[in-house]
């Protein structure tokens, strides 16, 4: 058996139009219609009861399988009722949801894995929903970049998704760290690449598979409309540096996988590439 890569959702996540495309995707050139993310809507309702327009986007992990070692990218949304009072306190009050479909454990033991079997876990960055069950894997060593470590750690006011109260996330695993500076290769098939722009040490995942070389984006592009209009999304660090970031991911991959869209099963239905 080749390299497959799963996509396991732990949850949902209201995204705004303007957090989707930067200036909610404004060009002359792209119909309104054209620039709408997939799954958009005008009836989200909120804990308060306010309805707002937006996409209930998913929080997927990716589980990699038939490399030397069990990998896991990112480990997803935390407990739903701390996501939403951690947000709150800052005055973001977007929707998060969790199914019992989306249990992060039972989404790994659909294909036979448990958390303890998983060796590593690469963290593309830190913001909240990229980290929020690390707790779950005491055998995993954890990659990150070195850049990804202050906002964590000592958030500014300024940075989006980046939370104080959530540092005890990156605590819980300090001693298993693996901190990196730059691209790097963490298997034969897997490559880490640090694109930034989203966030100072933002990474994707280059992974080769039967299929070519798959790109797993994680926040450097929210959705499909990022990648079919090079139009990045609303949330980011440096955007000089993501928009190179975009120009290499397709300079060297084969397949991009946008992280928060469902459309990506209706391009892929079983959840599984390779």
């Amino acid at each position: 058996m080749g390299v497959r890569i799963h996509h396991i959702v732990t949850g949902e996540l209201e995204s705004s139009l303007p957090v989707s495309l930067l200036n909610s995707g404004a060009h002359p050139e792209v119909p309104h219609e054209r620039r709408l993310p997939y799954g958009y809507r005008d009836d989200i309702v909120r804990r308060d009861g306010s309805v707002h327009s937006g996409v209930m986007v998913p929080v997927p992990v990716w589980l990699i399988e038939g490399t030397e070692e069990t990998i896991l990218v990112d480990t997803g949304l935390g407990d739903i009722d701390e996501v939403s009072a951690m947000q709150s306190r800052y005055g973001v009050d977007f929707v998060a949801s969790r199914t019992p479909e989306q249990d992060l454990v039972a989404g790994l033991a659909r294909h036979g894995v448990r958390p303890e079997d998983v060796d590593v876990v690469v963290l593309t960055h830190l913001h909240f929903d990229h980290v929020g069950n690390n707790e779950l894997f005491p055998n995993a060593r954890f990659v990150v970049q070195r850049d990804e470590l202050p906002q964590a750690e000592h958030p500014p006011h300024f940075c989006m998704f980046y939370y104080p109260e959530y540092a005890y996330k990156l605590d819980v695993v300090r001693d298993r760290l693996e901190v990196v500076d730059g691209d790097h290769r963490l298997d034969p098939a897997v490559r880490l690449v640090k694109i930034g722009g989203h966030t100072p040490g933002c990474m994707v995942v280059m992974v080769t598979t039967d299929v070519g070389v798959v790109c797993l984006t994680s926040d450097v592009m929210y959705n499909y409309r990022n990648l079919e209009l090079n139009w990045p999304m609303g949330s980011f660090w440096n955007l000089p540096e993501l928009m190179a970031g975009y120009d290499r991911l397709r300079a060297e991959a084969d397949l991009i996988i946008p992280e928060h869209d469902w459309q990506f099963l209706a391009e892929h239905p079983s959840g599984t590439i390779g």
